[in-house]
């Protein structure tokens, strides 16, 4: 098991903090940052089991930041999180280890239910 299980990259505040509230009452451990960047450099880092992708980011979208991630963590499966997941499913790359696409506002259990899941998977 690794010491991070889940990465969230999100520009939102608002959605970091729910993140950071979900995960934390689920014993789940997790880092979150705002930024591709930043977050594309927690991955290679800590090599978590998951991240949490949101496909708008400013100036590095979602999908470059996937792709990145992929590069350098092979073993790390993606989940995006969006509110334009119409724009999104065309042009997922068949490489890219997508679990799945969730579109905002996301229903709570459902999500924690496909982290759980996906995190079960990976041990």
């Amino acid at each position: 098991m690794s010491a991070v299980d889940v990465v969230v990259i999100d520009d939102n505040e608002s959605v970091r903090w729910l993140f950071q509230e979900i995960l934390s009452l689920e014993s789940i451990a997790h880092r979150i940052t705002g930024s591709g960047p930043e977050g594309i450099q927690l991955v290679a880092e800590l090599n978590p089991r998951l991240a949490i992708i949101d496909l708008k980011l400013g100036a590095m979208n979602g999908l470059e930041v996937a792709r990145r991630i992929r590069a350098t963590s092979e073993n790390t499966k993606i989940l995006f999180v969006t509110g334009y997941d119409n724009l999104l499913e065309d042009k997922v790359d068949e490489e890219l280890p997508v679990v799945a696409i969730i579109e905002k506002p996301f229903d709570v259990p459902s999500l924690l239910k496909l982290v759980k899941t996906v995190l079960a998977r990976e041990q």
